[in-house]
């Protein structure tokens, strides 16, 4: 358990470091081999200096948490739809990207990251797109885990809220990130 803290730690310290997560926004939660539950980081925590005590414990099948004096992530019941939608998933990172954020006010989700670029091609078709829904709700949980059903989705773009990846380790998921936010760089670059 100690290694799967130190992973979502590092994990969150690299985020924060490229720019994908600032201050206490964004979560992030990992699989916890073997068992049936979760690591996800605590409300409030700033993810750019986190420490193992800011990650809770969490029972994939009823969501109830190790930890009595701290919350778990407003977002939990997102992670844990996906979860149970996606069980190639085993680490999940919801971050508010500077760029791909600034791209989403300029453009339509039909030229969102559409670039004549193979890699733009490529990790587009990763994606798909879920309506602007309140944070933390059951409705987002709900339309999060729909739009992730199909095997080949990775990605996902919450309308007026941020994006979320799915990936078998939490580096699969971080380069996604990375990279969905390099592309937005270069388009809103393109265009000015």
């Amino acid at each position: 358990m100690n290694e799967a803290r130190q992973s979502v730690i590092a994990a969150c310290r690299r985020a924060w470091e490229y720019g994908l997560l600032s201050g206490t926004n964004g979560n992030v939660s990992l699989r916890v081999p073997g068992a049936q539950r979760c690591l996800i980081t605590c409300s409030g925590a700033a993810k750019g200096h986190l420490h193992a005590g800011e990650l809770v414990t969490v029972r994939m099948a009823d969501g109830t948490c190790s930890a009595r004096t701290r919350k778990a992530s407003s977002e939990l019941g997102m992670h844990l739809a996906l979860y149970r939608a996606r069980s190639d998933a085993r680490a999940i990172m919801h971050a508010h990207p500077c760029s791909l954020l600034a791209l989403s006010l300029r453009t339509q989700e039909a030229d969102f990251l559409r670039l004549p670029l193979f890699e733009a091609q490529k990790l587009r078709a990763l994606l798909a797109f879920v309506p602007a829904l309140p944070p933390g709700t059951r409705e987002l949980a709900l339309a999060a885990a729909d739009a992730a059903v199909r095997p080949e989705i990775h990605a996902l773009w919450l309308h007026g809220h941020g994006l979320v990846c799915l990936g078998g380790t939490l580096t699969q998921a971080l380069a996604l990130a990375e990279e969905l936010e390099h592309l937005a760089r270069v388009q809103l670059a393109s265009r000015s």
